[in-house]
């Protein structure tokens, strides 16, 4: 009684979801007019760009923005030094007990990202993500 029952509940969802069908009535976006013409918005080129293979323009930040990309090296440590990075620790710490601050990459979402080279490991970096207080969040070592 109840495969029955439910045989007959699939078979009328089934039917009921295919017998809809599209009466001509679109309320899609409407098709575009022939003949028009469209100009670009201001400040936007009329060429296309992406496939081109021309040059794409990007931003410069203006010296002494605080968007300015720096190159500076990052700061080494060695990896004893990573291996005792206390979990539990605050920057603070970290600092005292390596000796360096640390390059600031990331701000955002109340966390601080700081990044280390590794410097018997070539290739190898450290970074530590710290909460807002100062402890620390992650610990990560990685391979550029």
């Amino acid at each position: 009684m109840k495969n029955w029952l439910m045989i007959m509940v699939v078979l009328a969802v089934v039917v009921t979801g295919c017998s809809k069908k599209d009466t001509g009535t679109s309320t899609s976006s409407p098709s575009p007019t022939t003949g028009a013409t469209v100009q670009p918005s201001a400040g936007a080129s009329a060429t296309p760009s992406g496939t081109s293979g021309g040059t794409t323009a990007t931003a410069t930040p203006q010296a002494g923005s605080k968007d300015a990309v720096k190159d500076e090296p990052l700061p080494k440590i060695t990896k004893e030094q990573a291996d005792k990075i206390n979990m539990t620790g605050t920057y603070d710490d970290l600092v005292k007990q390596t000796g360096a601050k640390g390059k600031l990459v990331k701000d955002e979402n109340g966390k601080k990202t700081y990044d280390f080279e590794i410097s018997n490991q070539p290739g190898y970096y450290l970074e530590v993500v710290f909460f807002d207080d100062g402890k620390i969040s992650e610990k990560r070592v990685f391979q550029k």
